[in-house]
C-alpha cells in the first residue's frame, strides 16, 4: 500500500479525517472544529497522520503538554480504520515517541486510557508492552440537581456578595478577558476562537451567567442541553450541564453561586423538564476508589493514566 506521512496544517481537512478516525475506532463521539481548536495551540509535530495516495485516512497519533504537570507530555494511541496495516500504525507511534524523546520540553511521557472506549483493554496492553505503567485514574463525581430545588439552595455569604447578571452581546469582551484568566479556557482556544463561539453559539443559544465583585466579572458559566454520549452525559436522559465555566483566579469560591444563578436562569427560560449533571473531576489511585466507583453510580472511573519507566 502507498502510504503518505503528514504532520498536521490547518485548512487542509485533516480535522475531519482525525474525527472520523477516532469515533469509528473508539466509539466516542468527537467534533472535527474542537480538533482544530485544540491542534492549533500545538506544534504540527504534535498531530501526525498516515493516509492513502488520495488522501483516504488510514491513521494518527497526537501528543499534547500537560498544563498542571511541568515535563509531562502525554502520547495518544495511534487510532486506525480497518484498512490500516499494522507497520504504519506502529510507524507513526514511533516517530511520535522519537519527536518527543529528544524533545527538550519533555521530560516525562504518559498517557491516558478513557474507560468507556471500545478499545481501552487493546489500548492498555499496547501501552504495557512498550513500558508505559498503570498508575493514577482520573474519576468523575457526577450529580443530578433538580432545576428548581437547586435554584432554592443557599450560598456563603462572601459568593452571596457578588453582583450577577445574564450576558449580553456587550458583554463579550469582558467575557473574552476572563477566559484569558482560566487555564483551562485558555489553553484549548484561541482568542479569535473564543469570540466566534459566544457570539455565534452561547450567546445565542441560552442564557450566559456573568458574576461581578463590583465592576470586575470574576465568573462565567452557560446551560446546555445535552443529550447522552457516554463521555459527558452517561445513561440515557439528557442533562443540563455547564458548557463552561471560567473563574478568575482568587475567586474559586464562587462556583456554588454560578450552580445557583445557573438554575434560576434555567427555571426562568422554562429548562425545569430535566436535571442538572453538576460534576468534578479528581485524581486518585487507592483501591478504595477504584472499588467505590464500582458500586457507586455517581463515581465514574473515567480514564486510566499510564506513564513510561525509564
Amino acid at each position: 500500500m502507498d502510504v503518505m506521512y503528514v504532520l498536521w496544517e490547518p485548512d487542509k481537512g485533516l480535522e475531519d479525517i482525525q474525527a472520523k478516525i477516532f469515533s469509528e475506532a473508539s466509539g466516542l463521539p468527537e467534533r472535527a472544529e474542537v480538533i482544530r481548536e485544540r491542534n492549533l495551540q500545538r506544534a504540527p509535530e504534535m498531530t501526525r497522520y498516515a493516509l492513502t495516495k488520495d488522501r483516504k485516512p488510514l491513521a494518527y497519533v497526537t501528543a499534547r503538554d500537560s498544563g498542571s504537570e511541568p515535563g509531562r507530555t502525554y502520547i495518544g494511541y495511534p487510532w486506525t480504520l480497518p484498512n490500516c496495516p499494522e507497520d504504519v500504525q506502529l510507524k507513526i507511534f514511533d516517530e511520535m515517541m522519537s519527536y518527543l524523546e529528544a524533545r527538550e520540553e519533555t521530560t516525562s511521557i504518559g498517557t491516558t486510557v478513557i474507560e468507556a472506549s471500545k478499545l481501552c483493554d487493546t489500548q492498555k496492553e499496547f501501552f504495557s508492552k512498550r513500558g508505559f505503567v498503570e498508575g493514577d485514574h482520573v474519576f468523575v463525581y457526577r450529580l443530578p440537581m433538580d432545576v428548581v430545588e437547586t435554584s432554592k439552595l443557599k450560598v456563603s455569604t462572601k459568593a452571596g456578595a457578588l453582583k450577577c447578571k445574564i450576558a449580553s452581546v456587550d458583554d463579550l469582551d469582558a467575557i473574552v478577558e476572563l477566559s484569558q484568566q482560566d487555564e483551562g479556557l485558555r489553553s484549548q482556544m484561541s482568542i479569535e476562537a473564543i469570540k466566534d463561539y459566544f457570539t455565534n453559539r452561547v450567546l445565542k443559544e441560552g442564557p450566559t451567567v456573568l458574576l461581578f465583585d463590583e465592576d470586575q466579572i470574576v465568573a462565567a458559566t452557560a446551560p446546555l442541553r445535552f443529550k447522552p454520549n457516554n463521555v459527558r452525559v452517561m445513561g440515557d436522559e439528557d442533562r443540563i450541564i455547564m458548557r463552561f465555566t471560567a473563574i478568575r483566579p482568587g475567586y474559586n469560591y464562587v462556583w456554588s453561586r454560578l450552580l445557583v444563578e445557573m438554575a434560576k436562569a434555567c427555571k426562568d427560560v422554562g429548562w425545569t423538564d430535566i436535571k442538572i449533571q453538576a460534576e468534578s473531576h479528581f485524581v486518585a489511585g487507592s483501591p478504595a476508589i477504584i472499588g467505590l466507583a464500582e458500586l457507586r453510580p455517581e463515581i465514574i472511573d473515567f480514564e486510566t493514566i499510564m506513564v513510561k519507566q525509564e
